[in-house]
């Protein structure tokens, strides 16, 4: 069963769907899923909706947002920015903590790409665990974003060409933000952490995630590769065979830390 809400935060609403099982039991583990850089709450490729579909499946209801200006979100494009995406993501987290039907104590937060570094700079809310998938995971360090400058500098904004086709503006704001919205609370997490890697990802270098694994000295982080899968887990292509192999293992993950 899926649900489509408004969820209020602050000044504007999110648009969100949450899915749940379709046994007709109550408290349910969830998980917060958090879409990346320009995406909607159906993910690149609709990676997120179909991952729903197997949560639900595996007794585990989820809930995914559109982010400031994304998809249905109608806040102004001058707003997407780091601090917002974090404002959003814990008013989420806090709506599905109240939801009757879900248990507040076991939601792990999800989020792709960009939504990666959303979800390990929301690691002070009480998630049970997380998961990034290809995720911008270096928090505490810069994350280098090409642009134009000089049309920044003279205009205020800049226009992004997204690998789905769209011609999106982006205000100095999001650029601003990116640089100061860094943090070293992911590495006083307690709880179990999942890395999920798309070995050929051209979009985000991978040893961004291998590198915080490696280096990190953390016990209770796990690496996941899946082989042949880009960003987006091929979610862009006819073939979603990986996609599903990289699920079918977080969901495995998920089995034995979050239910």
């Amino acid at each position: 069963m899926e649900k489509r809400i408004f969820i209020r935060c602050e000044d504007h609403d999110i648009p969100a769907v949450i899915r749940y099982p379709d046994d007709g039991q109550t408290k349910y583990p969830a998980v917060l899923m958090l879409h990346g850089f320009m995406a909607w709450k159906e993910g690149d490729g609709y990676m997120f909706g179909i991952g729903a579909e197997k949560l639900a499946a595996n007794g585990f209801a989820s809930m995914r947002i559109d982010f400031c200006s994304m998809g249905e979100n109608r806040f102004s494009r001058r707003n997407y920015g780091m601090k917002t995406l974090l404002k959003e993501a814990a008013c989420a987290f806090e709506f599905m903590r109240n939801d009757p039907l879900i248990d507040p104590e076991r939601i792990a937060i999800m989020g792709h790409s960009l939504g990666g570094r959303v979800t390990f700079l929301s690691s002070r809310l009480p998630s049970k665990c997380l998961v990034s998938l290809n995720g911008a995971v270096n928090v505490d360090a810069d994350l280098p974003m090409r642009y134009d400058h000089e049309h920044m500098d003279k205009f205020g904004y800049v226009l992004n060409e997204t690998s789905d086709g769209r011609t999106e503006l982006l205000f100095k704001r999001f650029y601003e933000e990116l640089a100061e919205c860094k943090s070293s609370d992911i590495y006083s997490y307690a709880n179990p952490i999942l890395v999920v890697v798309g070995k050929c990802d051209p979009t985000l270098d991978p040893n961004v995630s291998y590198n915080f694994v490696r280096n990190c000295g953390m016990k209770n982080v796990d690496l996941l590769e899946i082989d042949e899968a880009n960003h987006t887990f091929n979610a862009k292509t006819k073939d979603n065979s990986r996609l599903i192999e990289m699920y079918d293992k977080v969901i495995v993950w998920l089995n034995g830390h979050l239910k």
